[in-house]
């Protein structure tokens, strides 16, 4: 089976030449093309900042739109190579010059913490002109969250209390913000562009984000690239990239860094966009659960930023205008890895007496299909009674998301989805 068959977002991987360099320096890799692409599109919106803006209707009324999604890459343990492709972006990053190279900061912190590391005040050790600001001396709060693994960012240890609020604030990266409702003494962020780079597992996704993840609209802010579960890649010795790939890819970044100003939709695009809203948020297209619907709805902006980056690499083009063809290619981009990401949602939101069912169907999901003995000896540690197996596949069974047949004298089961 090719790549391409495996994980079809390879099939719509764009071609510009800042992706495809990124794609040659990878793709010996084991690590899934989404997982390569997300990384390459969260690294050059980090990179970006807020050298470039979207603005949505008047920005007294919307929040202006930045280039920078979070993200984060989502694998059972020990699988997918969720850091590696990280690693990529991450090592990119630091090989920029200094004056354009992002802020990494802490995967380790507290509410207290990130505002402090955020805020960097220039020294003021000296009079202002009558009339200036202080403000002119802060810097901008710009940085980047990577963490390898997001149960050590977002942990529920008792001094991390605050810190989903916290960044739930500074998504919409606001041009002022003032820390005195999450931490004593007062610290004012200017320019905010926070910028996320993660991975986890279903499980700790399950099992450590608060049940309210939703409900609040954090988990919405979050891009959750799922890897395809039938992506199996294996390269015991994968060759080098091509010479000098990092240079052309670092070369186009400086080129793109160029670039600065208001973007803003061309004729075209802005009919392509009104067209895609309107299906995509009617009523008849959003017959999805409550935690799939509260996840897609930021799509729009999540739509917006992925098609400004894929403007600002287009070479013969104007940068700041966003075209259809970048509209389309990220609602292509998107649309291939939805399907993946809904049963993610559906697993990370399912509420913790009915998760024992979620295993069930998720080894059924990845297994296609299982004798009952073998099902049984997957999922009994995660059991809390003997009967409570025949419940859960009576239950689902119920619900047809799962089908069972006899082959051989014995039950099998089978996932419907």
């Amino acid at each position: 089976m090719s790549d391409a068959d495996m994980d079809k977002l390879l099939r719509v991987f764009p071609t510009t030449p800042y992706f495809h360099y990124y794609y040659e320096m990878v793709k010996h890799s084991e690590a899934c093309p989404r997982f390569h692409f997300f990384t390459a599109a969260a690294t050059l919106g980090a990179i970006v900042s807020r050298r470039v803006f979207f603005q949505m209707g008047s920005s007294e009324t919307f929040p202006t739109i930045y280039p920078n999604p979070w993200i984060v890459l989502v694998a059972p343990q020990g699988q997918g190579h969720k850091s590696t492709a990280l690693g990529v972006g991450n090592r990119l990053m630091n090989a920029l010059p200094e004056h354009i190279r992002p802020n990494m900061l802490a995967a380790k912190t507290t509410p207290e913490a990130l505002v402090k590391a955020l805020s960097n005040v220039e020294d003021k050790d000296f009079a202002l002109p009558g009339g200036i600001p202080s403000a002119v001396l802060q810097k901008s709060a710009t940085g980047v969250l990577y963490s390898s693994e997001l149960g050590v960012l977002l942990g529920r240890e008792k001094y991390n209390t605050g810190l989903i609020a916290l960044l739930t604030d500074l998504y919409d990266c606001p041009d002022k913000w003032d820390s005195d409702t999450i931490m004593r003494g007062s610290h004012c962020l200017y320019g905010v562009c926070l910028s996320i780079m993660g991975a986890s597992t279903p499980e700790w996704l399950q099992t450590m984000l608060p049940q309210d993840a939703f409900k609040g609209g954090f988990m919405s802010r979050l891009l959750l690239i799922t890897m395809p579960h039938q992506w199996e890649k294996r390269i015991p010795c994968p060759p080098p990239s091509p010479l000098g790939i990092r240079e052309k890819i670092l070369a186009e970044i400086e080129d793109i860094l160029t670039v600065t100003g208001r973007m803003t939709f061309s004729p075209e695009a802005e009919v392509y966009f009104n067209d895609w809203y309107m299906k995509f948020y009617s009523r008849d297209r959003l017959i999805v659960s409550g935690a799939v619907a509260a996840y897609m709805e930021r799509r729009q902006t999540h739509l917006i930023r992925l098609a400004m980056l894929i403007q600002l690499t287009m070479k013969d083009k104007h940068k700041l205008k966003i075209s259809a063809d970048a509209l389309k290619q990220a609602q292509e981009l998107f649309d291939t890895v939805d399907e993946d990401t809904s049963k993610i949602i559906d697993f990370v939101a399912t509420e913790p007496h009915m998760r024992q069912a979620q295993i069930i169907l998720e080894f059924l999901r990845h297994h296609k299909r299982l004798p009952e003995d073998e099902l049984l000896r997957l999922s009994w540690r995660t059991l809390n009674q003997p009967r409570q197996f025949q419940e859960l596949i009576a239950m689902l069974a119920k619900a047809k998301v799962i089908e069972g047949d006899i082959s051989g004298g014995k039950m099998f089961w089978s996932s419907t989805e």
